[in-house]
């Protein structure tokens, strides 16, 4: 069984996971404020318009480290990211 690999991303201060206002589009889709997933890509030297021409890597490592920041914290689970994360995974 393979390890998941060590990720690594500096998050915003005085930002919560909340903050990304991570929702399901009707289109099955997601959505989150990209505002602050520009801010993520500026304190951490990402060219966000690089990163909107294929936005899933970099979107998926911004959700997957907050989203363990914030369980560890003690932070509650989300519907969403439990969805996307499935059932057989835990990010505890």
């Amino acid at each position: 069984m393979q390890n998941d690999p060590i990720l690594t991303l500096k998050l915003p201060e005085g930002y919560s996971f909340a903050d990304l206002k991570l929702r399901r589009c009707e289109s099955d889709a997601i959505d989150m404020d990209m505002d602050l997933v520009k801010l993520v890509c500026k304190i951490n030297g990402l060219n966000f318009d690089k990163v909107l021409q294929n936005p899933g890597p970099v979107v998926t490592t911004i959700l997957t480290v907050w989203y363990k920041n914030h369980l560890s914290s003690g932070g509650d689970t989300h519907p969403v990211m439990q969805e996307l994360i499935g059932p057989a995974k835990h990010l505890h």
